[in-house]
């Protein structure tokens, strides 16, 4: 999907005291609540905000003793510790949860910027949570010195029938029990102290998304790492997928067909990934069209139920 990045453009993402008890509705900056410090929580906003800049991100409010935000059509709810739950529903009612790997002794506390922070004093990791205002969630992780884990882990809670699957550029894109798109998570990237891409991937271990980072001698720390969650795709220009709701459905079908030792897989990686065959059916208005643009593959996808009616029905 140039198009799932599209797709992926439609996560990715993240007290106890309550919301209410530590933030007025109009959330101040590191308002002091006698957890960490305000200069912890500075250091620890001001490190995630050089990696991720500021210009996009969406304050939180309070909401029935609730840390929200609203963006996009979507409702981000934080946790109230580090080890909690970022929660993020769409419009429709859909709704996932992304279980944050840092500490339960944490609150949040949130930034002039609308970066939410748990820190700890002299802790090697630190997490984060920031709310776009596209309507994508991030949950970041902080690794502040050479001693914090190189592998984390953020269990999902998704609705009854989905999974997650790794796609082709490393993302992870989510599929509802009816074969569509719920939503993705962003390739995961990572920056050290002096904006160098650290290598970082994830793998999948059932609903648990495990990132790892690949820090070695010459990385300068504090890293962060930012998991991003969209529950919707970008418009696609032009064609069958014209409108967000063909993409996620046909982006949908073709995610959930490109599985090793499937029938589609083979003609999907030929034709260059999923992305690259949404690309191409946004060129295109007709089945006659769809099928001359696939080639010989076209044949093949056209056969597979699931991605026919998601991906050809609609074409004249």
């Amino acid at each position: 999907m140039n198009n799932r990045a599209t797709s992926r453009t439609a996560l990715t993402g993240i007290v106890a005291l309550t919301a209410a008890a530590l933030l007025s509705s109009a959330v101040p900056a590191f308002a002091d609540t006698g957890a960490p410090s305000t200069n912890t929580n500075v250091r620890a906003a001001d490190v995630v905000e050089k990696a991720t800049g500021v210009a996009d991100l969406t304050a939180p409010r309070t909401d029935g003793g609730k840390l929200v935000a609203d963006a996009g059509g979507t409702r981000v709810e934080m946790p109230t510790s580090g080890s909690g739950k970022l929660t993020v529903s769409d419009a429709s009612g859909t709704r996932i949860a992304i279980t944050l790997p840092g500490s339960a002794s944490t609150s949040p506390q949130a930034s002039t910027h609308g970066t939410v922070v748990y820190t700890q004093p002299n802790g090697s990791v630190d997490v984060a949570a920031q709310v776009g205002r596209n309507g994508s969630a991030s949950a970041l992780i902080t690794m502040n010195d050479a001693t914090a884990p190189t592998e984390y882990r953020f269990p999902l809670d998704l609705p009854s029938g989905a999974h997650p699957v790794i796609d082709e550029d490393g993302g992870v894109v989510v599929i509802g029990g009816d074969g569509e798109l719920l939503g993705t998570f962003e390739a995961p990237w990572a920056k050290d102290a002096d904006a160098q891409a650290v290598h970082t991937a994830y793998r999948l271990e059932g609903n648990e998304l495990v990132q790892t980072i690949g820090v070695n001698e010459s990385t300068a720390y504090p890293v962060v790492a930012d998991p991003k969650w969209w529950d919707k795709t970008k418009e696609i220009a032009g064609g069958m997928v014209s409108d967000t709701w063909n993409s996620m459905k046909c982006g949908g079908a073709l995610g959930a067909a490109f599985i090793p030792g499937s029938a589609a897989y083979k003609v999907i990686k030929n034709a260059g990934g999923v992305k690259k065959v949404l690309t191409t059916l946004a060129g295109v208005d007709t089945k006659k069209g769809a099928l001359s643009a696939l080639g010989s593959g076209g044949s093949t996808l056209f056969g597979i139920k699931a991605i026919k009616k998601a991906c050809f029905d609609d074409l004249k």
